[in-house]
């Protein structure tokens, strides 16, 4: 069976297109990874998450500047998000940040803020 041109043609773009969309998936998977991979994969976009270090100071004048915590081995690790501070983020318990290590603090493309839930019992004193 011979195919036509413009039918060879048709199957090699789709073939394409399909490689090129599974080659962008892979690509925008963000693993988590810990605070000491995250500094060691320079440059390379990851994930990474921690209770925020209220210890340190949190400064937002147009850049948002805080340190969150690892909590398996107790490091912290400065971020730094250059757009608009979460309208959460005052109340949050748990922060995950994805972008990479610029040699000085995690530069985070976005941001995940975990608060408490409101839904959440409340806990009654005695």
């Amino acid at each position: 069976m011979k195919l036509k041109a413009g039918t060879t043609v048709a199957i090699v773009l789709i073939f394409g297109a399909l490689a090129y969309g599974a080659g962008q998936f892979v690509t925008n998977l963000t693993p988590y990874v810990s605070f000491q991979e995250a500094k060691a994969g320079k440059d390379r976009v990851f994930q990474v998450m921690g209770p925020l270090d209220r210890s340190q100071p949190i400064t937002y004048t147009g850049v948002l500047n805080f340190t969150i915590k690892e909590e398996k081995t107790g490091q912290t690790l400065p971020v730094r998000f250059k757009k608009s501070k979460p309208a959460n983020f005052d109340q949050a318990t748990q922060v995950t940040a994805i972008g990479s290590w610029n040699g000085e603090y995690f530069e985070a493309r976005k941001l995940l803020v975990k608060c408490p839930s409101k839904y959440e019992e409340e806990v009654k004193a005695d």
